[in-house]
């Protein structure tokens, strides 16, 4: 029986409603713009205290992790945006075999994780390194530190925005079986 409001019938689309291209969609723009952000301000965020020395992401070994983590995250969601668009606009996917759906599934799981342990470990390094300097001695040393939080937290943005995307492929798994 079709609903008073023609919004709510979903007679041309699959089982998961209309808005299921779409989320899926603004997820992985959400993850992309989000780790961009990251990993643009954890590249600038650096400190010179004289011609020698200086701080930077390169500096830290958990800094370090946590970059390359974010491009690995920046060039996985770009390889899988064509298929997202592609998604919405047809409300078919790309390539509909049971191999690359799996593919999806796994490597939505795996990037999920990897974004997630790249947050955990800049927020815990800048937590730490907060607590060894707590008098804030030096303004040059806690400006670097506050600044370490953002890219921390945008990647955490992309994180939960690449779990829905990996929700939505268990959901693309689940379908075609």
């Amino acid at each position: 029986m079709p609903h008073m409001n023609p919004q709510y019938d979903d007679v041309a689309s699959d089982k998961y409603g209309t808005k299921f291209p779409k989320t899926s969609l603004t997820a992985r723009v959400v993850t992309l713009v989000s780790l961009i952000v990251s990993a643009a301000v954890l590249k600038t965020n650096t400190v010179s205290f004289d011609d020698v020395t200086f701080l930077s992401y390169k500096t830290f070994h958990s800094y370090k992790y946590t970059f390359y983590v974010t491009i690995f995250g920046i060039a996985y969601t770009l390889l899988q945006l064509p298929s997202a668009i592609y998604y919405m606009k047809q409300k078919n996917h790309l390539i509909s075999s049971f191999g690359y759906l799996k593919f999806n599934f796994y490597a939505d799981k795996i990037v999920v994780f990897l974004l997630a342990t790249g947050a955990g470990a800049a927020f815990g390094l800048t937590m730490d390194l907060k607590k060894l300097d707590s008098n804030g001695n030096d303004s040059k040393v806690q400006d670097f530190l506050t600044i370490a939080y953002i890219p921390s937290a945008f990647l955490l943005v992309g994180g939960i925005a690449a779990g829905i995307s990996s929700v939505h492929s268990s959901l693309a798994l689940t379908k075609n079986n």
